[in-house]
């Protein structure tokens, strides 16, 4: 903020009331989160269902996001992403 009002050009700052908002829309289940953190968070999540809750692996959601196993692993235990939702039932014969 400091910083902001330095650098302002005028004589007024001015703040944008979109820059205050913590969440992104429609999105409450993210809520306090930065907007890239709540995307990051939409990434893992879109991965692991394609994957069915695999990491590692040449198929492994790590794979499809581009980043190493122990990485994404680290950012599931940080945003507390249940990976294990979305794993497949084994099918009942």
């Amino acid at each position: 903020m400091e910083r902001a009002i330095i650098l302002s050009e005028t004589d007024t700052f001015v703040v944008d009331e979109s820059w205050l908002k913590n969440e992104s829309p429609g999105s409450s289940r993210h809520a306090g989160l930065s907007a890239f953190e709540a995307r990051e968070i939409e990434m893992i999540e879109a991965a692991l269902a394609e994957s069915e809750g695999r990491i590692a692996g040449a198929f492994g959601a790590a794979s499809k996001l581009g980043i190493p196993r122990q990485t994404l692993e680290s950012k599931i235990r940080r945003f507390r992403i249940n990976r294990y939702e979305h794993k497949r039932s084994p099918s009942k014969a």
